[in-house]
């Protein structure tokens, strides 16, 4: 994947595949009834958003700013990394 743009240019099955494939699962929430992932290609951050009710993905929205990823920071247990 070039871009974000040939990125959006695909289905949202296409989207799905790509993170999956490609990415790495990095944090998980939830957030308005449906089940968030964060994943993270090696390009861009990728929020997977899975419906729970409906059991399949509801949307993809991928970005490159660090400033998105605020609802993830206190999900993120980063004590092991750190050695005393």
């Amino acid at each position: 994947m070039d871009n974000l743009y040939s990125f959006h240019k695909l289905s949202l099955e296409e989207r799905t595949q790509y993170v999956l494939g490609n990415g790495q699962l990095l944090c998980s929430r939830y957030f308005a009834g449906r089940k968030v992932f964060l994943y993270y290609t090696g390009r861009f951050y990728a929020e997977i958003w899975f419906d729970t009710r409906k059991s399949k993905v509801s949307n993809i929205i991928p970005f490159t700013t660090t400033k998105c990823l605020k609802p993830y920071l206190d999900l993120i247990d980063i004590n092991d990394a750190f050695v005393c």
